[in-house]
């Protein structure tokens, strides 16, 4: 790596094109000017207390990082499903992203992640009755805030993307 090349702060890698550091997820948008590698190689602690923040609460930091992986590999394995508020005249919405917590079996709420980085329930609805009982459908309903640190890092797993 050149050393006059600009690097992250925090890792001292190669920060990307975006606000987030492509190497270690790290929040580069308070950071004033970042340094070059050879001034990153001579500091005793590569990441200066005006630049450090207190640790993120679980999921904070972890979507935009989650975020950056997936549109980086081309959204894989994101899901289609229907809102469950109706638009305009009672028309059907639908919300793109990933199922971080599926439905569970006595119908308790999952989770799902957009793909604009919104965390929200995933809800279990009554699609009808046929002859062979009800059908449910699973739809996307309100906001939430809850931890999905350890899901992501799943499904980042299993869609071959590394964490």
């Amino acid at each position: 790596m050149d050393s006059d090349a600009r690097v992250c702060p925090f890792c001292g890698s190669l920060p990307g094109p975006g606000v987030f550091c492509a190497a270690c997820g790290r929040n580069l948008g308070a950071v004033e000017q970042l340094p070059t590698r050879a001034q990153w190689d001579t500091t005793a602690d590569p990441a200066p207390s005006s630049l450090s923040a207190p640790p993120a609460p679980d999921g904070f930091d972890t979507v935009p990082r989650f975020l950056a992986e997936m549109h980086a590999a081309g959204d894989p394995g994101v899901a289609k499903l229907p809102r469950a508020q109706p638009g305009f005249l009672g028309r059907t919405q639908h919300a793109r992203g990933w199922i971080v917590r599926p439905v569970g079996e006595e119908r308790e709420p999952g989770l799902f992640l957009t793909v604009d980085g919104a965390l929200h329930r995933l809800e279990s609805t009554t699609l009808g009755i046929s002859n062979r009982g009800q059908t449910f459908i699973d739809v996307v309903g309100a906001e939430t805030e809850a931890p999905v640190a350890d899901e992501l890092a799943t499904i980042l797993r299993a869609n071959g993307l590394p964490w």
